[in-house]
């Protein structure tokens, strides 16, 4: 469930999101615990690119007493992708105390561990999201695909790098590697 959170693709134009995002604050001026519209606010403003807004509203929700898996294990991406290790390793650990067969987050934990510096607990993390069958190779793509779908291009070039060092022999990957090269 997680995984399809992060990694959807909406076919929304900025317009028709911004014309949303609008919509639900005018209504939480009136109703500002709504739970249902925090979320819909919080992803929307996760879909505009904006991980620190989407943080507020999902840190808001928790407040609120929203305290379930998911909510938990988006706090730890958006902390993730804002660069909060810490924090994200955190909420990561939270997810799967309660969901412990979830590779998909052991992948996102090992990933956390690692650009905090902790290499022990990055394999050691990795390992269980591949003893629990993840492809890592194939999440790593997934996430190049997102990141340059979203014109994320550096977060991109870097998920593909860490793909072709896995598997070198896909040829359209490196071709994708120095295409984003150039583009950088």
């Amino acid at each position: 469930m997680l995984r399809k959170k992060i990694l959807k693709r909406i076919d929304v134009s900025k317009e028709d999101l911004l014309s949303q995002e609008q919509e639900i604050r005018f209504e939480l001026l009136t109703k500002a615990n709504d739970i249902d519209n925090l979320k819909k606010l919080g992803t929307i403003l996760f879909y505009k690119r904006d991980c620190e807004g989407a943080l507020e509203i999902y840190e808001k929700l928790r407040a609120l007493g929203k305290k379930d898996s998911d909510t938990i294990g988006f706090l730890g991406y958006l902390n993730y992708e804002l660069g909060n290790y810490t924090k994200s390793i955190k909420y990561f650990n939270m997810f799967l105390d309660n969901k412990p067969g979830d590779a998909f987050v052991y992948f996102l934990l090992g990933n956390a561990y690692s650009r905090a510096g902790k290499i022990v607990e990055a394999i050691n993390s990795y390992d269980f999201a591949i003893f629990l069958d993840l492809d890592i190779y194939s999440a790593h793509l997934d996430f190049a695909k997102e990141y340059e779908f979203l014109g994320r291009y550096k977060k991109a070039l870097n998920e593909y790098i860490a793909a072709y060092e896995i598997d070198p022999r896909d040829k359209d990957i490196k071709e994708k590697i120095k295409y984003l090269r150039e583009k950088i």
